[in-house]
């Protein structure tokens, strides 16, 4: 086949969405498909091509700022361009399918496919709106935020449901039933998330040490595992959390751990190779986030054998096992959060138990030859 994919960030280092596409495009690429990206050129990124895989980047050129989406105008230029330099590729190389990423992406894919008759693909990773009617006014609220673009979101949510889909892709039962509550009348296809092969680092296990990787936004809620920290340095006072990513919420997060800055290290942004050492040298991952699509930080700590502790929300409660790959918790419940933080250092041999269960589960559930299998076919039953 012959596919167009659409994506403002191409990428398996930042976030999760443009991890989603980077890993789809080197799927499909890998099994002899011919993949054309439309993507925006993202400074200090470098771009990797292959005899099957061409990346076309088109103006405006982006800055990665953790996780902050880009601006309004920008997002514009984006459908803009994309829209004319797709166009002509769909014609050009007769492409069979066009597969877009959420938000621009999506409307320019729409656009495309409303001209070429090109079947078209949305994959939408989450619905925020539905968590809290609240959500993007707190969104609005953290630092460097655009409150115009925030105010825009939960409409643009809902206007997307009008686009010219001919089915949409989603990572989790949890995010399909979000999807249908705000009114998408499309098929809708399911297809748990995957990661890259990654090489288990055999590293020494510090029990005292846990580790938060992602974006610093509100809705990850890290203060809960800050405020759990509290509890436990009062048995442990040697306890660290090192807290890996960057975003808008990071100051607050600062100050909220100023109390206790000795057994807290913010480290900013790290490297894929970075984030895998950190991972195996860690006792946990905790990922306490009040909103997710799917998580793909989870499958990345099951590579490393490691276990994770998750808010008892859909879907990461339907990917870890309560006592088998790690804890699902009450998200605001930092005595929770705490007691099985002190049950790991105290038991270090139940880490390693869950965090090998963890790794089983990935090889079978999540490895790429099942995604790939699921990608084809959704296509597959578009075409024939």
């Amino acid at each position: 086949m012959n596919i167009l994919l659409l994506s403002q960030f191409f990428s398996t280092t930042k976030g999760g969405g443009e991890y989603v596409f980077k890993t789809i495009a080197n799927n499909l690429a890998k099994n002899g498909h011919k993949v054309w990206v439309i993507t925006n050129n993202v400074k200090h990124e470098k771009y990797q091509e292959t005899d099957n895989l061409k990346i076309i980047t088109v103006k405006p050129s982006l800055e990665y700022k953790g996780g902050l989406p880009p601006s309004f105008l920008e997002n514009i230029q984006y459908v803009i361009n994309a829209y004319r330099k797709g166009t002509s590729i769909v014609k050009k190389e007769k492409i069979d399918i066009i597969h877009s990423n959420n938000f621009s992406p999506a409307l320019a894919g729409s656009l495309i496919s409303s001209i070429t008759r090109v079947p078209h693909i949305t994959t939408i990773h989450d619905i925020f709106s539905t968590y809290d009617k609240n959500f993007w006014k707190k969104w609005a609220k953290q630092s460097r935020v655009s409150y115009t673009n925030a105010m825009l979101v939960p409409f643009f949510e809902k206007l997307m449901m009008r686009f010219k889909f001919d089915c949409i892709h989603t990572v989790s039962e949890a995010t399909r039933n979000d999807i249908i509550r705000i009114g998408a009348k499309k098929p809708i296809c399911v297809i748990p998330n995957t990661i890259e092969d990654e090489e288990l680092i055999q590293m020494e296990i510090k029990k005292e040490q846990f580790v938060y990787l992602g974006r610093l936004v509100f809705y990850k809620n890290v203060e809960v595992i800050l405020r759990a920290l509290n509890i436990v340095i009062k048995e442990y006072p040697n306890v660290k959390l090192i807290i890996a990513g960057d975003g808008p919420h990071k100051t607050t997060l600062q100050e909220i751990a100023k109390k206790i800055k000795n057994n807290v290290i913010f480290m900013g942004y790290v490297t894929p190779i970075e984030k895998s050492k950190l991972l195996a040298e860690s006792n946990a991952l905790l990922f306490p986030s009040l909103c997710e699509g799917f998580g793909l930080v989870i499958l990345e700590a099951f590579a490393q054998n490691r276990p994770v502790l998750v808010s008892d929300l859909k879907p990461m409660s339907d990917i870890i096992t309560h006592g088998d790959t790690g804890y699902v918790l009450d998200p605001n419940d930092e005595s929770e959060w705490a007691e099985y933080i002190l049950k790991l250092v105290k038991n270090p041999e139940e880490s390693q138990r869950m965090g090998k269960n963890g790794n089983v589960l990935l090889k079978t559930k999540y490895n790429q030859e099942v995604f790939y299998e699921k990608l084809v076919k959704m296509y597959n039953d578009l075409l024939y």
